[in-house]
Order: C-alpha cells, then structure tokens, then sequence
C-alpha cells in the first residue's frame, strides 16, 4: 500500500475515531471542548516506567513539552509507518478555550513479539477513542474536568 492510501484510510480512522472521542468528552465532561484540534504523538514505548503512576508522571512531563501538531502533519508521518500500525488510541491530552490538544497513541507491531507478531502481520490497525477517569469520580452520572490529568499543566 502506498502513503497516499494509508493516508487517506488514516484520516478517515482517526477522524472518525476523534469524532467519537468529543462526543464521550461531551457526555462525561463538563468543559466546553473548542473544535479547533492540534495533535501531538506519541510511541506507546518511548516511555520505560515501573508503576502506572509513574508513567503518568513521564507522559504528563513530555507530552506537555512537545508541540502540536496540524493533522496533516501527523496523518503524513503515520501514513509512513502503517505497515508497522497496531493500535492507535485517542485521548485529550489538554482543552482550552481555544483549542483542543488531542494525544494520538501508536503502538507498532515491531513492538510486539514475535509470536503474537506473526498471527497480526496482516492486520489494519485498531482505533481506539480514550479517556483517564480521575480515581475520585464517584459515579457514571458525575461529570468531571478534562484537564485533571494536567495536575495544572496547562
């Protein structure tokens, strides 16, 4: 496949998949989220951790360093690495009023070993919308702030 294709069925993946990532935002937010979007990216493996929290830690402390990115610049880049897709996963990494920054998470098949790698070779990537609930949300009726996660990275 070339880039052109995988590009063109990026976008219409992660653009559905970012569709449905605002609309559970809407429902379990009480934020205004803008519909102007950056993205940053993000290699599922590039953080090494021992606990959950301490991936927190890191990925909040990187991704608040990069800079966003415009979609055509990601869907460029992913296109170049689809043969190698496994899963990509969604998340908001940050809402202002202005602008939503949206995470894209990659994980690459390379990354998986080699048994399992040979049962998904051929597969298309899976496409995930995400949201980290924070640990004080006390029912599925309550809705909460976006931006927890930040700690007030903003």
């Amino acid at each position: 496949m070339n880039n052109s294709d995988s590009y063109k069925i990026l976008e219409v993946n992660i653009n559905g998949t970012v569709s449905s990532l605002i609309i559970l935002t809407k429902e379990k937010c009480w934020n205004k989220i803008s519909d102007k979007y950056l993205y940053i990216l993000t290699d599922i493996n590039e953080f090494e951790y021992v606990d959950f929290h301490e991936l927190r830690t890191k990925e909040r402390k990187i991704n608040s360093e990069k800079v966003p990115k415009d979609i055509d610049t990601v869907l460029k880049f992913l296109s170049e690495i689809y043969s190698d897709l496994y899963d990509v996963n969604c998340y908001i990494f940050k809402s202002k009023k202005d602008c939503t920054i949206i995470e894209i998470q990659y994980f690459r098949k390379s990354d998986l070993d080699s048994e399992y790698l040979e049962k998904v070779r051929g597969n298309r990537p899976m496409y995930h919308a995400k949201m980290l609930l924070p640990p004080n949300k006390r029912n599925d009726l309550e809705k909460f702030d976006v931006n927890w996660n930040n700690d007030g990275i903003i």
